[in-house]
């Protein structure tokens, strides 16, 4: 009897919950929103430090954003409609939700622990536009302090801009041990959806940069680029425009997409180091083959290279251990200025390398036709010679944020001597003689 009764009470409580349970609206994009701001008004009513304060703002202006698109009930394309969108929303932004009423409301998580990253967005300086940035701390960060940056530039995936700022605000797992980045400053841009990294998408990672550095100390000579399938075919077209900026890069399942060999741009990176790993099963068009060319000719120019075809691995997830060892790889370099270089310059907005530059008109210039300009220089000791190819004018920087030279300085300039005596304080600009 007294069984009966006990059975009886739990069921008449399972059907209560159940009935409960039924009562309970469900979210709509209009209530997780009002949820996250509710959150975040109560955070921001208390002191913050001014990181977690942005990064509390940004995650409500993001979610406003998007918000506001879904209130004009337009489609962003036939194969996005509303209704997609309403729902990725709500998961979205529920995930957000929940960690700012959890472990996600500690700012030592974020600026002492490490344990959780920063979503900091800002007005693109580009259009205007809300763009955002993730960066995860060291632990122990001191803000006086310089540290090496580790950019990763993310793949084809989600192009909703609430997407991977929810993959960071799930449970936190157990603390491991420490990794091979973890004493870094770790950055994954927002590339604006799956753009490959290429034009605004690419300006968006340097402006990430700069506004990174508004608020943290880097050691330039220890910046390491890294990427995944289009993040990693992005990542082999901005090392040919800014090779002097890289102490190293690792692909992952990328291609030569937006640098072919017979473009004759790759010689630009000849001097950083590259890793490339792949998945022996990867069935991506050009993907091994292309990885397999990249290594090949990087070999041939006597660059520092490596390969990595990581058996009965496909295109995603590549293996840790694969990755560790492509990052124990990258982190044993650091950035020195070569002896010996050359650029070819096919965009104006990159017009040269370690302080040796076009002068052209980024703006009246932004196509250049084919052949390039370009230019080589071999330092030997402290004479610098420089040799041009289809540049009227160079400006030549020989200080700490060019060359790196010091002392008396002997400069030739297509076999000419445009300069005897001590580094200048500021970039010499010479008419070349060819045109």
């Amino acid at each position: 009897m007294m069984d009966r009764f006990r059975f009886d009470l739990v069921l008449c409580a399972l059907l209560g919950l159940s009935a409960l349970s039924a009562a309970q609206p469900a979210p709509t994009p209009k209530s997780c929103l009002d949820r996250l701001s509710a959150g975040v008004e109560a955070l921001l009513a208390k002191d913050q430090p001014r990181l977690f304060a942005w990064h509390l703002r940004s995650l409500r202006s993001l979610a406003q954003s998007e918000y506001a698109k879904l209130a004009l009930g337009q489609a962003q394309s036939a194969r996005v409609p509303v209704s997609v969108r309403e729902k990725e929303f709500v998961d979205y932004v529920s995930v957000l939700a929940k960690c700012l009423e959890t472990d996600g409301a500690d700012p030592d998580l974020y600026l002492k622990h490490g344990r959780r990253g920063l979503v900091l967005a800002r007005p693109a300086q580009l259009d205007g536009s809300l763009q955002y940035m993730m960066v995860d701390l060291p632990k122990g960060w001191d803000p006086t302090k310089e540290y090496p940056l580790f950019v990763g530039l993310h793949g084809s995936g989600p192009d909703n801009p609430l997407a991977y700022p929810s993959f960071g605000a799930g449970p936190l797992g157990p603390e491991g041990a420490p990794g091979l980045t973890s004493q870094m400053i770790r950055l994954a841009p927002w590339g604006r959806g799956n753009r490959s990294w290429r034009n605004d998408a690419e300006v968006d990672l340097f402006e990430a940069i700069a506004v990174l550095k508004s608020f943290a100390k880097l050691d330039a000579d220890r910046w390491y680029l890294t990427g995944h399938s289009s993040g990693a075919d992005g990542a082999w077209a901005i090392l040919q425009h800014t090779p002097d900026l890289w102490a190293a890069a690792g692909l992952q399942s990328g291609s030569m997409l937006w640098g072919r060999p017979e473009w004759g741009l790759i010689p630009n990176l000849a001097n950083v180091p590259t890793y490339f790993l792949i998945g022996e099963k990867d069935d991506l068009p050009f993907r091994i083959p292309d990885n397999k060319e990249a290594y090949r000719v990087l070999s041939e120019m006597g660059a520092k290279t490596q390969l990595s075809i990581l058996p009965g691995v496909g295109h995603y997830p590549l293996s840790e251990e694969g990755l560790r060892k492509q990052t124990e790889w990258m982190v044993a370099f650091k950035r020195t200025r070569p002896d010996r270089f050359s650029f070819t310059i096919d965009q104006a907005q990159h017009p040269g390398v370690w302080g040796i530059r076009s002068t052209m008109n980024p703006w009246a210039n932004r196509l250049l036709v084919a052949p390039w300009p370009s230019f080589e220089c071999n330092i030997t000791g402290q004479e610098v010679r420089i040799t041009t190819k289809r540049m009227e004018e160079v400006s030549i920087d020989l200080g700490s944020s060019g060359l790196r030279m010091y002392g008396e300085v002997r400069v030739w300039l297509n076999g000419k001597s445009v300069h005897r005596g001590p580094v200048p304080t500021m970039p010499l600009v010479l008419k070349t003689g060819k045109g």
